[in-house]
């Protein structure tokens, strides 16, 4: 054995330094080789394949109505049976996915609690965890108490996970669908799987544009050297333009909002999230409202960013100062105007505060003393009342960059009770 290792001791070497030269990339890049692997493997059953798809979701469904029902299966039956008040015994409790979900949203904000006190009371049984699904349970004239979470959340989670396997592999084959992604939204939230949902609308993501991309290339639509973010531009554009039937703009757009509205996948990779808002910012530039609020969620990403990298602040100034370009949003019949007012000003703020960061106070100094004229729009004199977070971020910011100038005798004029 010792002889074998000696002799192949330098490929052995070989192999672990070209894996310690590839493992970051590979982890940073995980997700996205795991959708060009499956992309490869679905590839060999035919790809899309609906047929394939519709049938692994119907067998996730049947798992969930089966629950739904309570079934009759004697096992099944043993495994929904529980009670917390002796007077219920002989209950069986029905699936509720958004009871799961409540469930497990319950237990996770009480991670850190001893179980004694995580015992319900009485009222909260009867008002909180109650469920339309149980009310035809209850006697006629009687109260029938909720479950207890824990309990009715073991008792179900196993089949909930069952339905969510047929779900992902599901995903394998819908393509561009968007019905695989619902599906495993509706449980991964109930399974206290969020991750699932960002990986769900990620794929479905990935999968849109390798599918359009194949299409064009089979078309010849696309020119030869072109590079990876021009290729994407010509997908875009070919999704936005709705080029092919089986391609729904709108479900791609949603398949990109989830990933932000939903995941919270700021928390994930803050990177990848960066790209998903370049996809959103393309389909909504024609939408000038939409356009600006999203300008503004991008740049606070950048202002995130800077914590680990400063150069990410001064791309965050740029965002803010675009996000606060109301000019043509103004002119819409249907703007709110004051609200947009006061996006300018909290969009100006940012971008001072930007520059803060870079240590550029006086450019910094320089914008905080062009809002002068527009506190209006975030004080008492504001339509809908003084708002109070955007004007105390103001003064403190003021405050800090005057001092950094030297200025302490302007900063102390600045009063800390407004």
């Amino acid at each position: 054995m010792n002889q074998i290792f000696r002799e192949n001791l330098k490929y052995i070497l070989a192999v672990l330094i070209v894996w310690a030269i590839t493992f970051p990339w590979i982890l940073r890049n995980k997700d996205t080789i795991l959708a060009k692997i499956t992309l490869t493997y679905n590839s060999f059953f035919g790809y899309p394949n609906p047929r394939i798809a519709h049938q692994l979701i119907a067998k996730g469904d049947a798992v969930l109505e089966g629950r739904k029902d309570s079934g009759t299966d004697l096992f099944q039956t043993i495994r929904q049976f529980f009670t917390a008040e002796d007077t219920n015994k002989g209950t069986i409790l029905p699936l509720d996915l958004a009871l799961m979900e409540k469930s497990c949203l319950y237990f996770r904000s009480k991670e850190h609690v001893e179980d004694h006190f995580l015992e319900l009371t009485w009222r909260e049984k009867a008002s909180e965890w109650g469920s339309p699904l149980f009310q035809r349970m209850a006697p006629q004239g009687e109260l029938l108490l909720g479950p207890h979470p824990k309990e009715y959340w073991n008792s179900h989670i196993e089949a909930v996970l069952t339905a969510l396997d047929y779900y992902k592999r599901a995903l394998r084959f819908s393509g561009p669908e968007l019905i695989a992604p619902k599906k495993i939204e509706s449980v991964a939230w109930a399974s206290c799987r969020p991750n699932e949902i960002l990986l769900a609308y990620k794929t479905h993501m990935l999968e849109t544009e390798s599918y359009v991309l194949k299409q064009l290339t089979d078309l010849e639509k696309v020119p030869s050297g072109l590079s990876a973010v021009q290729k994407r531009s010509v997908v875009l554009s070919s999704i936005k333009r709705s080029d092919f039937s089986e391609v729904s703009a709108n479900d791609y757009l949603e398949s990109l909002l989830r990933q932000i509205l939903l995941t919270g996948m700021k928390n994930f990779s803050p990177r990848e999230m960066d790209d998903v808002y370049e996809r959103i910012l393309y389909f909504v530039g024609s939408d000038e409202k939409e356009y600006l609020k999203f300008k503004f969620r991008r740049a606070e990403l950048y202002f995130q960013l800077g914590k680990e990298e400063s150069n990410d602040y001064q791309k965050a100034a740029n965002e803010f100062k675009e996000a606060s370009n109301i000019q043509l949003a103004s002119e819409l019949e249907d703007i709110n105007l004051p609200a947009l007012l006061v996006h300018e000003f909290e969009s100006k703020l940012k971008q001072a505060e930007s520059y803060h960061k870079l240590k550029e106070n006086n450019k910094s100094l320089v914008i905080l003393d062009s809002l002068k004229s527009k506190l209006r729009n975030v004080d008492e004199r504001s339509v809908g009342g003084k708002k109070d977070e955007i004007l105390k971020a103001y003064h403190n910011l003021n405050r800090s960059v005057l001092r950094k100038l030297g200025r302490y005798e302007e900063a102390d004029e600045i009063p800390f009770n407004e």
